[in-house]
């Protein structure tokens, strides 16, 4: 008797457990466990097909009887397309801020897989640090430093910063010099602070991933609020992170290789939960041998003849829901919000995307069926819209919706490219558990108007690159990596 696969009965498995060179996941002689393979929770609508390519010759002559048949090739196989959604779950797990979706996070924006080690430190006998806010620079001084794993003009995540704006300056920095009495170092995104942290920690650590946990110290009682932070800075890359998915069907599993997270798309719908919408690629669907058991109680417990045997890491059920109704957003005009105007908006809906534009490449071999080689991120675009009712401002909401287009009205002919802050705070600016989207350069159009019973107005918007330091003036930097930076909160249990 045949059995029906149910929806309800499947699973989803991300997996670092990878080829370092090919990203095939193993199917014997490895181990999951719970730093390489972590369970996703997922929603109803999640998707995994490869479709097949061909190619048809057709005849076509003349005549009173024609030959007018038709024959048809399996030519290429087409890369493999995924997609589920999952919700925003923010969590403090003793102190350190985690989120089950922060490996998909990090696969989508960075090459580096998350790793409790960091990939260079840098110490001394002293550590002096000076802060430059015109040129964002930071310059280290002392004696005998070192500065293991640093490479001159790398791009990573420092922490160490401890007291009053260690949250500005726990973040993305460019190696400029290195020497063991002074190092300098550009941020990528230059805190406004007048005057540089308070201090650092013995050893400052420097981090490769995308996402960074903990950029403020919770032990630190000067900033006792600790976030983690996803940023764009580190996505410059032909190629991201590789790694593997297992979809678990019933008892039957499917492995997709060598994967590659082309987009996500953070939906505001006002009456729901928050959720982000994942889509990705990958280059082969392979049904598993043998019938594999995962265990349906945490954690997943792997087995089975030709599948990689060993335990994931369990899914997280208690970390906390966000609600969208919560979520309130920041708009100034300039970069930065600079000597700008505040606009006050309250949400009715929205969205964000992020889209990596992922190409595939295939040979065109004949005689063979050819499959996908690889594959090359494209333009790296973040954009998005916010909704809100048509508002006239008021002594209570200053600066509203009809403000704002009426503003953009007046400069319409004259500004090419708008420049504003943009800061959406999904769950709420003052809310313990909050997730925030910051985009300090983004252009706006102007706003579409909808006329409903009560009249509503579309914003749309594209974040864009700034230069490193935010004045009233600056510009877009079209090579810099600055779009966009998420920080996660969650209160302790």
């Amino acid at each position: 008797m045949s059995t029906f696969n149910l929806v309800r009965n499947s699973r989803v498995f991300f997996t670092t457990n990878v080829d370092a060179n090919t990203g095939v996941i193993p199917t014997s002689g490895s181990t999951i466990t719970s730093s390489n393979t972590f369970e996703i929770q997922v929603l109803d609508g999640f998707s995994f097909s490869q479709a097949t390519n061909a190619d048809t010759i057709t005849l076509s002559e003349a005549g009173n009887i024609p030959v007018r048949g038709q024959r048809s090739f399996n030519t290429s196989l087409g890369n493999v397309e995924f997609s589920f959604s999952t919700y925003v779950r923010p969590a403090n797990t003793g102190g350190v801020i985690t989120a089950e979706e922060s490996v998909l996070w990090n696969a989508l924006f960075t090459s580096a897989a998350i790793s409790a080690t960091p990939v260079a430190t840098y110490a001394g006998t002293t550590i002096t640090a000076s802060y430059a806010p015109s040129t964002g620079i930071l310059a280290l001084s002392g004696t005998a430093h070192t500065y293991s794993g640093l490479v001159l003009g790398g791009t990573y995540a420092l922490t160490g910063a401890i007291g009053v704006g260690a949250n500005e300056f726990n973040t993305t920095v460019k190696v400029l010099t290195l020497s063991p009495t002074s190092s300098t170092f550009q941020y990528l995104s230059a805190p406004t602070s007048a005057a540089g942290p308070d201090g650092f920690d013995t050893d400052i650590k420097f981090w490769n991933s995308a996402w960074t946990s903990n950029l403020a110290d919770a032990t630190d009682t000067a900033v006792p609020v600790a976030f983690s932070q996803l940023t764009s800075a580190l996505s410059d890359r032909n190629q991201l992170q590789k790694f593997g998915m297992y979809f678990v069907v019933d008892s039957t599993m499917y492995a997709i290789d060598n994967c590659a997270m082309d987009g996500a798309t953070i939906d505001f719908g006002l009456d729901g939960i928050a959720t982000i919408a994942w889509t990705g690629k990958a280059t082969t669907l392979r049904a598993l041998p043998n019938t594999a058991v995962v265990s349906p109680a945490n954690p997943g417990v792997f087995s089975g003849a030709g599948n990689a045997t060993g335990t994931a890491a369990a899914k997280n059920t208690a970390a906390n829901y966000i609600t969208n109704k919560l979520s309130t957003v920041k708009l100034k005009s300039n970069i930065g919000g600079v000597d700008g105007t505040t606009y006050t908006l309250a949400l009715t809906g929205g969205s964000l995307s992020i889209a990596n534009n992922i190409t595939y490449i295939t040979p065109a071999n004949l005689g063979i069926v050819n499959n996908a080689i690889g594959y090359f991120t494209g333009t790296r675009a973040v954009s998005g819209s916010i909704n809100a009712y048509l508002r006239t401002g008021s002594s209570l909401v200053p600066n509203s919706t009809a403000k704002l287009l009426q503003d953009m009205l007046a400069a319409s002919t004259t500004t090419v490219d708008p420049k504003y802050l943009l800061q959406i705070e999904v769950g709420g600016s003052n809310n313990a558990t909050r997730v925030e989207l910051l985009m300090d350069a983004a252009m706006l159009q102007i706003p579409t108007i909808d006329a409903q019973a009560v009249m509503s107005t579309t914003i749309n918007f594209t974040a864009q690159a700034s230069a490193y330091v935010r004045t009233a003036t600056s510009q877009y930097d079209i090579e810099n990596t600055n779009e966009l930076r998420v920080r996660y909160f969650a209160p302790a249990a």
